[in-house]
């Protein structure tokens, strides 16, 4: 099978959407099946000789450090080349997804779309009134997936929130798979020394650990909340904010003015390979956000070892369950806090939950999600072949 990948960014861009499309390219391939990514082009990039068919197709660079690019009109040599896919599945629904369904129609293939973020959320990034910017969002969903076959929903809290909109296209949910061997590997005890002063963690310091964008959607200012009730309260704790972000600067400038320069640290962005040694620094995972759609991040975490605490909402709750794997809890300071101290004081519960967090995550390779993915697909060109 040819499958056509048709995303907003890729390499060099890692974040959520991209992580995801490396696993299930990684994964289908290994199925046997020949995967293109269609994506921007980068100046300065090569790509790597590994990661092959990648086409990349005429684009600018959109304001800002996001790396998001506005994808021009395909040239006639992309559409040739995506004119001989067997199934086109789009990872955007703006300018990339129009491009995508263009060659849907033009060339009479099938197409997916994967909704990977709670657009509504981000409202707040479009200069209009917040109710009527999320009305025009929803509108807009509602009319891009008129033109898709099957939208693959990440977790089934997305699902609902999809026909709640009042979404009419089929909805399938496959989730996200992570690269479990790379999360559960042991790292080097100087490398976990190197991080630990770096980051001026003490061997008796609690830390939290939380991977992501930072940013206003993903609810960093809860966490800092969260962070000054707890040390309020006398207790020897640190929180790492992993990722860095387009609003970094804010929230550095946020923590001096709380009186968190000594307990809390925001690192700049830290390459992917990297990121199970940066989990290896933490005792808790915490993530506020309300944002998510399946999040790879808190599966990462799971894999490697930790216990979560999360706030109770679509995504997250897909994936953790109270007092299984991990604490979840109200939106509310007061309760977050005292569920990341019910894990500090009681080290068997923490255990406990992290031993079931590991098992669990296994069930996420991205091989199994690549062999879900497969069998809509399949199942999905049977049934276009079939009318």
């Amino acid at each position: 099978m040819r499958i056509g990948i048709f995303t907003e960014c890729y390499k060099p861009v890692i974040n959520g959407v991209v992580n995801s499309i490396i696993g299930f390219k990684t994964g289908l391939e290994q199925l046997g099946h020949e995967v293109y990514i269609f994506c921007p082009t980068y100046k300065g990039h090569k790509d790597d000789p590994e990661d092959k068919n990648i086409v990349h197709c005429a684009s600018w660079p959109l304001p800002g450090k996001s790396g998001y690019h506005y994808i021009f009109g395909l040239s006639d040599k992309v559409r040739k080349i995506a004119s001989s896919m067997d199934i086109v599945h789009v990872q955007h629904p703006f300018v990339i997804g129009k491009r995508a369904v263009d060659i849907s129609k033009q060339f009479d293939k099938p197409i997916l779309f994967t909704n990977h973020t709670q657009y509504d959320q981000y409202a707040h990034y479009i200069p209009l009134p917040r109710k009527f910017a999320v009305v025009q969002i929803i509108n807009y969903l509602n009319k891009f997936t008129k033109d898709i076959d099957i939208i693959v929903a990440p977790a089934k809290g997305i699902k609902d929130k999809l026909q709640s909109f009042g979404i009419k296209t089929p909805i399938e949910i496959v989730p996200n798979g992570i690269d479990v061997d790379r999360f559960g590997k042991s790292i080097p005890a100087s490398e976990i020394k190197k991080l630990h002063e770096k980051y001026h963690i003490d061997t008796d310091d609690t830390v939290l650990v939380y991977t992501g964008r930072i940013a206003e959607e993903k609810n960093i200012g809860f966490l800092l909340l969260v962070l000054k009730k707890i040390i309020a309260d006398k207790i020897k704790v640190k929180l790492l904010l992993v990722g860095g972000g387009l609003e970094k600067e804010a929230f550095d400038k946020k923590i001096l003015d709380m009186g968190l320069k000594d307990h809390a640290t925001i690192t700049d962005y830290v390459d992917y390979s990297m990121i199970p040694s940066y989990l290896s620094l933490g005792d808790i995972y915490v993530t506020a956000s309300k944002t998510e759609v399946h999040p790879l991040t808190l599966l990462e975490a799971m894999a490697r070892g930790l216990a979560s605490v999360i706030v109770k909402a679509p995504g997250t709750g897909d994936v953790i369950e109270n007092d299984v794997d991990g604490l979840v809890s109200r939106d509310d300071v007061e309760d977050f806090a005292k569920n990341i101290v019910k894990l500090i004081d009681d080290k068997k519960l923490c255990d406990r939950l992290a031993a079931t967090a590991i098992k669990k995550a296994q069930d996420y390779s991205y091989l199994s999600m690549s062999k879900i993915m497969e069998k809509l697909y399949t199942n999905l060109i049977a049934q276009i072949h079939a009318k």
